[in-house]
């Protein structure tokens, strides 16, 4: 069971509000303790998936611009060990959909990793370099290290995030990280392409120029594993997801063939990497929107049914034009 502590640092003149949210049924235990004459701190430990009602009704206590601080921690451990009640085991279609992290936490974890920094940069350069490398030498052992590295998975997820939230500055967030490290991943590459000398035979390499129906589920699913991965809190099935979402070995493909002069590999190869990045998108949102993912007011989320919709839409019709494209190639190859 994934526990959270929440603290509340408030004027004492809130005191009885907030400590009449203990009488809550998600409350688990509660205490407080008295900082200053002025402030004092309020602690609810409490399950992970009710996190986010309990922050959005702490939040509604306050007027903008009062002063309070409110933190979540993650808790590793408690006792006396806490069980989970036969009345919240029972009624399972009440629990379908929950998120087992808050919205905040959510938002900070997708914005903490798909920042475009000197760490994000480094990591896909290295990545592209370890790929690269890996297909000139045929080794998927190689290959599958750089699907680890590489951090081209964050920003996806931030802007399919920003879209459900309508949020457009995360979503901003994601698209320029995401371009900035597309064109590393293929600047590296296409400098190897150009300067190493290399056969374009390896069985790795041809791997990543076919492109098919079945890329498309397996892409779809991934992008449903990868969102599941961060709203449940389940960080180490991340690595099994970026393994199995193949953005990079497609983009490091197309810049080795590039600098071979291949042409039409290289679209082979842009079309299997537009592919994946279509239907991860597309499953993010769709999974965030079924894990409960909204704005905090109504108005907020007037405009992020908005933009969910027309992104919807837009993935929906993309995917379409390139399950013809699958067909018209095999048709006419």
């Amino acid at each position: 069971m994934a526990l959270r502590l929440i603290e509340v640092i408030t004027p004492v003149e809130k005191k009885e509000m907030i400590e009449a949210l203990r009488k809550e049924t998600s409350v688990i235990d509660a205490w407080q303790e008295e900082r200053t004459r002025s402030r004092y701190s309020f602690k609810i430990l409490l399950q992970a998936e009710d996190s986010e009602k309990m922050i959005d009704k702490i939040s509604r206590l306050f007027k903008k611009g009062e002063t309070f601080r409110l933190i979540v921690q993650d808790v590793e451990a408690t006792l006396p060990l806490v069980e989970t009640p036969p009345a919240q085991i029972m009624p399972v279609k009440k629990h379908i959909g929950r998120l087992s992290v808050s919205r905040e936490e959510l938002y900070n974890q997708v914005v903490s990793m798909a920042q475009f920094n000197y760490v994000y940069v480094l990591m896909v350069a290295l990545a592209a370099v370890i790929a690269s490398f890996g297909f000139i030498e045929d080794k998927w052992v190689v290959i599958i290290g750089s699907m680890v590295v590489a951090p081209l998975i964050a920003p996806n997820i931030a802007l399919s995030l920003g879209v459900v939230l309508g949020d457009m500055e995360l979503g901003k967030m994601g698209l320029w990280a995401m371009g900035g490290g597309v064109l590393i991943a293929l600047f590296l590459a296409l400098a190897i392409g150009l300067v190493y000398p290399f056969e374009l035979t390896s069985q790795s390499l041809q791997g990543s120029l076919v492109f098919n129906y079945p890329d498309l589920i397996v892409a779809l699913a991934s992008g449903v594993a990868g969102v599941l991965a961060f709203t449940t809190g389940t960080a180490f099935a991340l690595i099994g997801v970026m393994v199995s979402i193949s953005l990079l070995p497609p983009l490091v493909t197309a810049g080795l063939v590039l600098g071979k002069g291949e042409f039409l590999l290289f679209g082979d190869a842009m079309m299997l990497f537009f592919a994946n990045f279509v239907a991860l998108n597309l499953s993010g949102v769709v999974t965030f929107r079924f894990q409960g993912v909204r704005p905090k007011n109504w108005w907020e989320a007037k405009k992020a049914k908005k933009y969910r919709t027309q992104a919807i839409i837009a993935w929906i019709f993309m995917l379409l034009v390139l399950i013809v494209s699958i067909y018209v190639k095999h048709r006419y190859a």
